[in-house]
C-alpha cells in the first residue's frame, strides 16, 4: 500500500448507472432550471410534476437544494412528513442490508462529521469535475462509504443525515453508511441531536422523528470491506471475530449495542499505542483498547491488508497506526471550538492506492461561503458559527491522537474542572451509553410511544 498526501487518481471516478443513473446537473438547480429553495416534492419552476416519478424527483429536488452552498450553515426548511417518507424508505434499503456491506475500489472514505454540514459539502466539492456552468458536482463522480457519526455537537446534523439517506436512497450502490456510535439513542439524546430536532420541529414532531430516526439507526451496517480486503467501520476491531461471517451474520436491529460484543466493539473500540492484547476501554467506559499484536491477529483472520476507522479527533486528520496496518479518518475540521484540526477524506484508487485531501480549518470570518474547489472562504458552521452541542468540557479530550499504553488515566483526567466531581449520575451514565436506575420506568414509557412510531412506519410502507 502506498499512500500519498492530498493525492487522488483521476482515473478511479465511478458512477452508479444501476441505480436509475448518474444526472449531471449541477449541484443546487433544480430540475426546471433554478434554484432550489424548499423541500420534497414540489413542482419545479419549470413546469408539472410527472406523477409516475412524483417520490423520485422530489427526493432529487431536495438533494440539488441541500447540496447548494445556500445551506451552508443555514437551516434547510424541511417538512415533518418528508423527513417520514424518508425514514420509511431509507429503514427498508438498510433492512435488506447485511451488517457487513462490501464494494470495489475506487472508494472515498469519509469520517466523522458530527452535524458540521458545511465540511460535508466541502468534501464532496473536493471531487468536483469540470468548472463553471459544466461542473459535475462531486457527490455524482464517486462512490463513497461513511463510517458514521453523522450526528451530534454540531449545528446541522439534520442536513448531514437527511441529505445522506436521499443520496443513499437514490443511488444505493455508491453510498455504503456506516453506524457510528453517535447512532444510538442513549448517546444522541444527550449530545445534540435531540436537542436540534426540538428546536426545529414542535415537541410531538421532535419526540416522533427523534425515535424514529434511532429506530433507522439499528438497522444501519456497521462495516464495509472494499475490494475483499480493506475493512472499514466506526469503532475499532473486534477481536472475537474469527471471521468475515461473524460480523456479517450480526443480527438486526441492534437496539443496545453493548449486548452483542463484536457490534459494541465496531462502534466504540480504540486503538493503544504500547498495549499487548486488550484490555476494557477504562476511557470510553464501554467497550475495548486493542494493542498491536491483537490487530495483527485480527488482520490474518480475515485475511486484512488495511482497517480504516473514524472515532477519534485527529489534529492532522488522519493518523496510521501500527506499521500503516490501520488508519484513522476524522473529516469534521475545527471540531472543538478552541482547536483548529484538519479534517480529512481518503481516497483508494482501483489500484488499491491511498491518498488524503484535507479540509483545512475555517477561518472565524462570519459568514464565508466555499468556492467550487471545496475550500471555504473563511466563516459558517464549523467555524465563527461553530455550535457544539452537549457537555464537552472534558468530552473525548483524549482525542488528539492514539492513547498510550500507560497513560490512560491521564487521558481520563485530561480536561476536566473540579465541578466535574459534581456531575450527576444521569450525565455520566447517558455520557457511556449505560442504563441508568430509572431505565426500567423510561423503557416502558418508550415502548408506548413507540407502538404508534412503528404502527407509522407500516401505514407509510
Amino acid at each position: 500500500m502506498q499512500s500519498s498526501t492530498d493525492r487522488t487518481e483521476q482515473d478511479g471516478l465511478s458512477s452508479d448507472a444501476e441505480d436509475g443513473g448518474i444526472v449531471t446537473r449541477r449541484a443546487g438547480k433544480s430540475p426546471g432550471g433554478g434554484e432550489g429553495g424548499g423541500g420534497g416534492g414540489r413542482k419545479s419552476p419549470g413546469g408539472g410534476t410527472n406523477r409516475r416519478r412524483r417520490a423520485g424527483k422530489g427526493y432529487m429536488d431536495m438533494i440539488y437544494c441541500l447540496a447548494s452552498q445556500r445551506y451552508s450553515g443555514n437551516y434547510f426548511n424541511f417538512k415533518f412528513s418528508d423527513i417520514l417518507r424518508v425514514l420509511v424508505e431509507i429503514r427498508g434499503i438498510f433492512e435488506n442490508e447485511k451488517m457487513l456491506i462490501e464494494c470495489q475500489t475506487p472508494v472515498v472514505v469519509v469520517g466523522d462529521l458530527h452535524g458540521q454540514y458545511t465540511d460535508l459539502l466541502r468534501a464532496f466539492n473536493l471531487f468536483n469535475v469540470g468548472t463553471g456552468a459544466k461542473v459535475r458536482p462531486g457527490y455524482l463522480t464517486q462512490r463513497f462509504v461513511f463510517t458514521g457519526d453523522y450526528v451530534d455537537r454540531g449545528k446541522q446534523s439534520l442536513e448531514v443525515i437527511m441529505l445522506l439517506f436521499l443520496l443513499k436512497i437514490k443511488f444505493k450502490k455508491s453510498y455504503l453508511l456506516l453506524r457510528g456510535n453517535h447512532e444510538c439513542k442513549a448517546i444522541n439524546r444527550v449530545y445534540g441531536f435531540k436537542a436540534e430536532l426540538e428546536e426545529r420541529f414542535d415537541k410531538d414532531e421532535s419526540n416522533k422523528l427523534f425515535h424514529m430516526f434511532n429506530e433507522v439507526f439499528t438497522y444501519m451496517p456497521l462495516a464495509c470491506l472494499v475490494s475483499g480486503s480493506i475493512l472499514c467501520m466506526h469503532g475499532g476491531i473486534a477481536p472475537s471475530a474469527t471471521c468475515l461471517d461473524d460480523i456479517r451474520n450480526i443480527p438486526k436491529p441492534l437496539i443496545d449495542p453493548p449486548e452483542d460484543e463484536i457490534g459494541c466493539d465496531l462502534l466504540w473500540a480504540d486503538p493503544m499505542i504500547g498495549l499487548k492484547g486488550h484490555r476494557p476501554n477504562s476511557v470510553r467506559g464501554v467497550s475495548k483498547h486493542f494493542g498491536e499484536d491483537v490487530l495483527e491477529d485480527f488482520m490474518k483472520r480475515l485475511d486484512l491488508t488495511l482497517v480504516v476507522r473514524g472515532h477519534q479527533m485527529m489534529m492532522n486528520g488522519f493518523n496510521f497506526f501500527h506499521d500503516k496496518r490501520l488508519v484513522t479518518v476524522f473529516t469534521a475540521s475545527s471540531y472543538y471550538p478552541d482547536r483548529a484540526n484538519n479534517g480529512v477524506v481518503m481516497y483508494i484508487n482501483r489500484e488499491g492506492r491511498c491518498g488524503f485531501k484535507i479540509l483545512t480549518p475555517q477561518e472565524e470570518k462570519g459568514e464565508g461561503r466555499g468556492d467550487s474547489t471545496g475550500q471555504e472562504k473563511g466563516g459558517g458552521v464549523g467555524a465563527g458559527g461553530k455550535v457544539f452541542r452537549g457537555a464537552h468540557d472534558d468530552a473525548n479530550a483524549y482525542d488528539t491522537g492514539y492513547v498510550v499504553y500507560g497513560e490512560e488515566k491521564g487521558a481520563e483526567k485530561k480536561g476536566k474542572k473540579k465541578s466535574d466531581s459534581k456531575r450527576s449520575e444521569k450525565e455520566e451514565d447517558d455520557k457511556k451509553g449505560k442504563p441508568r436506575k430509572s431505565d426500567s420506568k423510561r423503557s416502558e414509557k418508550e415502548k408506548e410511544i413507540l407502538k404508534p412510531i412503528k404502527s407509522l412506519f407500516q401505514n407509510l410502507k
